[in-house]
């Protein structure tokens, strides 16, 4: 994994602003550090010169859903509450608090202990 806690905290920045190409380069990163609990959504578009966007990205830990998707220019950041593959409950949140709950999350689940991977135990460490 190549990056860092501060390359992440420059990607929410993105996000924040609305750049569309906070979504990729999270979804990378996600990809990389949770590779069992990522889902990426993508979509080609174009006729003539195909591209791939990201639709959006969700992680899943235990019964909390995390989920980035792209909504016109900007990104939308959600948090759902799903028992048995029903979604109880969901909420948009700030990109800035949904890092901060997912850290949390992570950090119950004990996946940078576990050996996760590299970018976790960053994650993990990151301070919005």
């Amino acid at each position: 994994m190549t990056g860092t806690i501060d390359d992440l905290a420059a990607l929410i920045r993105e996000a924040e602003g609305g750049r569309e190409r906070f979504l990729e380069k999270f979804a990378a990163f996600c990809e990389q550090a949770f590779p069992r609990q990522a889902t990426v959504t993508r979509r080609a578009r174009g006729w003539l010169k195909r591209t791939v966007e990201i639709e959006d990205l969700s992680l899943r830990f235990e019964t909390r859903v995390f989920v980035l998707r792209r909504d016109g220019a900007g990104v939308v950041a959600e948090i759902a509450h799903e028992v048995r593959g029903v979604i109880i409950s969901r909420k948009a949140v700030p990109v800035r608090d949904w890092i901060t709950q997912l850290r949390q999350k992570i950090h119950e689940a004990g996946l940078a202990v576990s050996g996760e991977g590299h970018a976790a135990a960053e994650l993990t460490d990151f301070r919005p």
